[in-house]
């Protein structure tokens, strides 16, 4: 005899591979920039704004992406101290920049796996000493967990755990990225990214409070 379920063991079984499933998904859109198996092909240019002169400070801003979102906030950023009077260089943290002969630095990454991607972590850890010594703010873009209730908010902070381990940050910025759209995800991937804190619709790069971050910095 075939070996049979009841309704209940059914509706249990569907349930259990439901939730499976679209954790699964949601693990996939964890992140503002979803890791690319081929991320070296992704353009990681660099930029320069600002006159350098004997009164202006120098700030480095580096940033690692994945899928070329970071690059846009990063070089909003820069743009923005430039304004300020600083002299400015974005660079990204794969070249692995030197922060010597900097006031200040500005470092931020995607997020992949509720934390920075490995080469922005990997590149604080390496500099600690430096950074130690000049004002280092920290930044963080993503498309989980941003919104304002207690749970979210505690999610959002915990991205910068490993980097508070290795610097203390002079301002810590999050800055939705871009989510999932109709366009390249399925409906129930978007339910799912929902479902798990999924926060950010296509692209969701607020430009004027990235600004407003970036005019608030005391470098």
């Amino acid at each position: 005899m075939e070996p049979t379920i009841d309704r209940r063991e059914f509706v249990r079984l569907g349930a259990c591979i439901g939730a499976v499933t679209a954790l699964s998904l949601a693990v996939g859109c964890s992140s503002a920039e979803t890791a690319d198996p081929d991320d070296s092909a992704i353009e990681t240019p660099s930029f320069e704004y600002g006159e350098e002169t004997g009164m202006s400070k120098r700030v480095l801003v580096g940033y690692a992406t994945r899928t070329g979102s970071t690059t846009g906030v990063a070089e909003a950023i820069g743009r923005t101290l430039s304004e300020r009077g600083y002299a400015v260089h974005v660079k990204p943290l794969r070249e692995k920049p030197s922060p010597g002969g900097y006031d200040a630095v500005v470092v931020g990454s995607a997020i992949n796996g509720a934390a920075w991607l490995p080469e922005a972590i990997g590149w604080v850890e390496s500099n600690t000493t430096v950074l130690g010594d000049i004002p280092t703010a920290v930044f963080c873009v993503h498309s989980m967990n941003g919104g304002g209730d207690e749970k979210q908010t505690r999610k959002r902070l915990a991205y910068l755990e490993k980097v508070r381990a290795a610097v203390t940050p002079a301002a810590e910025g999050f800055f939705l990225g871009k989510g999932p759209t109709a366009d390249d995800s399925s409906l129930i991937a978007r339910w799912a990214f929902k479902t798990f804190g999924g926060t950010a619709e296509g692209d969701a790069r607020d430009w004027n409070k990235i600004k407003a971050w970036a005019e608030s910095l005391d470098l």
